[in-house]
């Protein structure tokens, strides 16, 4: 499931890449043909990138926490529940080959 995921994230972060390699084409392209200025088109690339950055960081943000929510809803032990089982383990073999008569 979590490699899912990752695919899926990843696949957007493949598409925002395609997306504002696009962009940069297309405003390049508009100030050859002087349909906008230099200035009027690095603003325009900039507001874009800027804006898909933002998106970014909230599609990232939203994947964690649905992620949490499935891991919760799964059952699956947190990192930290995880830990301290895996220290009450530790406890109770160290209590319990102290107690084993030799």
């Amino acid at each position: 499931m979590e490699d899912t995921l990752k695919n899926i994230f990843y696949q957007g972060l493949g598409m925002v890449a395609i997306a504002k390699d696009k962009v940069e084409k297309a405003v390049a392209e508009m100030v050859e043909r002087g349909k906008i200025t230099r200035e009027e088109g690095k603003k325009f690339y900039e507001d874009i990138t800027s804006e898909t950055s933002r998106a970014g960081s909230e599609f990232k943000d939203n994947m964690k926490e649905h992620f949490r929510e499935f891991l919760e809803k799964s059952g699956i032990p947190s990192r930290a529940e995880f830990d301290e089982l895996k220290a009450r383990v530790a406890a109770l073999e160290k209590e319990n080959s102290t107690n084993t008569p030799a």
